[in-house]
């Protein structure tokens, strides 16, 4: 009985162990999005400064600067929700690690516990067979 629920608790870490290549995975591929958002950002705050160079003369430079500035200010706005949330899906998925990481400690000591106490049983009675045999036997 004790080797059957080791074995059980011994697939159901290799379960978890399977699971987790994709998770990790997700949060390399969030990690990268992330970082290339951030730098997009930051460019982006690069460009509206540049439009916002008040030593033009020209009217026609000062209406496209604004409008190109204005158009910046949204697509920044656009890519700070979406940069939240890619760090709220990244939270998510570093939680979901941690927890099947440790499910899977959890899960895979607990086998070694319940193979270790079946032999440990095993013995027992083998020691005790032998016992009363030779108590027969006497």
């Amino acid at each position: 009985m004790g080797e059957r629920k080791a074995k059980l608790l011994k697939n159901m870490a290799l379960k978890e162990g399977a699971r987790l290549p994709h998770f990790v995975k997700r949060q390399q591929m969030l990690q990268g999005e992330i970082d290339q958002i951030s730098a997009l950002l930051e460019r982006m705050k690069t460009l509206r400064e540049y439009a916002r160079d008040q030593t033009v003369q020209q009217a026609h430079k000062l209406h496209t600067n604004r409008y190109y500035e204005l158009r910046l200010i949204e697509e920044s706005e656009t890519l700070v929700n979406k940069l939240e949330f890619l760090m709220a899906e990244m939270t998510n998925v570093t939680e979901a690690i941690a927890r099947m990481s440790h499910k899977k400690q959890l899960v895979s000591d607990k086998a070694r516990q319940v193979l270790k106490e079946a032999q440990l049983k095993r013995e027992t009675m083998l020691e005790a067979s032998q016992t009363a045999y030779r108590i027969v036997k006497s």
